[in-house]
């Protein structure tokens, strides 16, 4: 079978056409931009993902038949939070509200004293990202357009929509809006309640990798494909993200060193006394779960030490290469607490900073950015141990920016105390997309046989621990955690 993957991103949106077996036979891609209006207020026009959908799938119907191709299935997977109320048409009546839109704050303040009970129900405390609150902003702000819309659709599900006639979620974007029950994995009474938010505005609620529906005759005159073609909700893209850079059963952690750190991990039940140093959200994998955990800054740390410290440097990351390998383990005694732009788990602290400490006449530049990276490994430790408070992780899968460096890779194995492994890592949301769609279209029986299959041949790199430099990280770490008990922030 050949499968077409939507992957549905924050800037952009992709086409890829996939063989069942992960060989790439086209890519498309088109880009947007999202309107950024005051006090932190971020939209898009919704029909940025309507239009662009059709395009990429009319130039793969095009591609298709003049190499005498087919697509037999298509699947789709996405950012995960942002709202759009539509008609019973599905026509948009506001801008998408976009998962990083801050509007929400003042909600989330008014109902910390229920964060308790909301976590203990949905596996999150309230945020501003998930989408149960910008529902509740909509009703209070905007109530003609709350009460006009048909459903409060999150992206996939417009997309969907309009590719088949109908409106449905899937568990994995259910479990990003604090609306859903984590362990009945149904609207929760209460927690509807508590947002203000009717269950009849909510899409219909299925497992990833189900079929969403089929193909209509208007989509198919719209874009070139065949009518009656699979839809496959394939879910969130951080959750195919992690099965296709291959934590499929327990034990494992996929680890994105981004603009922010994003690690996630899979669990087989909602965890016994899940506390809210992580988030529990449903899996990919029908009827799986996973933890996941955050820091904010990664490769936006360094690129703010750059402008600040190595404007002259052309190399700035080969360079970043050398003095790790150079500066010893505790960097000549500089410390520094990475919270650029407050913490999120384990503590979720928004008026946490950074600093540097412990600077003397004789602490370099160097030491100072190795100190930072290690301080960031050392937040990201923190949170691998929230992680084995409810799983077993004996190895961490590694993609990103910051992982294109061989040295702080090894330094990562040193902090962590685990295997380390960088994969050849190109399209692993999309890769993670497909497994769930072949695995839902029935050519693997199971998300680990897919990832053998569709990643055999895949090269990856191996960096292992030294337990006599991994000593010396445990006691910085402990240094470094009592330096931010102190700050009082």
């Amino acid at each position: 079978m050949n499968f077409l993957i939507l992957d549905v991103g924050t800037s952009s949106m992709r086409g890829i056409l996939f063989r069942q077996n992960g060989e790439l036979l086209h890519t498309v891609q088109k880009e947007y931009q999202v309107i950024t209006l005051e006090n932190g207020w971020l939209e898009q026009d919704p029909l940025d993902f309507k239009n662009n959908m059709t395009e990429i799938v009319k130039e793969m119907a095009v591609f298709a038949d003049k190499k005498g191709e087919r697509v037999d299935a298509v699947a789709l997977t996405s950012q995960r939070s942002s709202v759009i109320p539509v008609d019973e048409k599905g026509n948009h009546l506001h801008n998408a509200l976009m998962w990083q839109d801050k509007r929400t704050v003042p909600i989330c303040q008014e109902m910390e004293p229920y964060h308790r009970e909301i976590f203990e129900l949905c596996g999150s405390r309230v945020n501003p990202v998930f989408s149960g609150t910008k529902m509740k902003w909509l009703r209070r702000n905007c109530p003609e357009i709350y009460q006009k819309a048909y459903k409060l659709t999150v992206i996939p599900d417009y997309l969907v929509y309009h590719m088949t006639g109908n409106f449905y979620t899937d568990h994995t974007y259910g479990s990003r809006s604090l609306l859903m029950n984590l362990k009945t994995r149904t609207w929760d009474a209460r927690l509807l309640e508590l947002m203000e938010v009717e269950e009849e505005k909510l899409c219909e609620l299925k497992e990833p990798g189900s079929i969403m529906g089929y193909t209509t005759e208007a989509f198919a005159r719209e874009s070139g494909i065949s009518a009656g073609i699979p839809v496959i909700s394939a879910g969130g893209d951080q959750q195919c993200g992690m099965l296709g850079q291959g934590v499929v059963e327990e034990g494992q952690v996929s680890l994105t060193l981004g603009t922010g750190g994003f690690l996630l991990t899979t669990c087989h039940n909602v965890p016994e006394g899940l506390d809210w140093n992580v988030v529990c959200n449903a899996s990919s994998a029908a009827g799986e779960y996973i933890l996941e955990a955050n820091m904010l800054t990664c490769t936006s740390a360094m690129e703010w030490f750059k402008r600040n410290f190595y404007q002259e440097e052309t190399d700035f990351y080969g360079r970043m290469n050398e003095i790790l390998k150079e500066i010893p383990a505790g960097s000549h005694g500089c410390r520094v607490l990475p919270y650029f732009q407050g913490r999120s788990t384990p503590d979720w602290n928004s008026d946490a900073t950074a600093s540097f400490s412990n600077i003397t006449l004789n602490t370099s530049r160097e030491d100072m950015l190795k100190a930072l990276l290690e301080s960031i490994c050392m937040e990201i430790q923190n949170n691998i141990a929230s992680f084995e408070g409810y799983v077993p992780i004996d190895k961490i899968l590694i993609n990103g920016g910051l992982s294109r460096s061989e040295a702080f890779n090894q330094m990562q194995a040193e902090v962590y105390g685990k295997r380390i492994v960088r994969m050849d890592n190109a399209e692993s949301t999309a890769i993670g997309a497909l497994m769930v769609a072949a695995v839902a279209m029935k050519q693997y029986q199971s998300m680990k046989e897919a990832f053998s299959v569709i990643r055999a041949g895949s090269r990856s790199e191996e960096y292992e621990c030294h337990a006599e430099i991994h000593k010396i990280y445990e006691e910085l770490q402990e240094e470094m955690n009592e330096l931010y008990e102190r700050s009082g922030r």
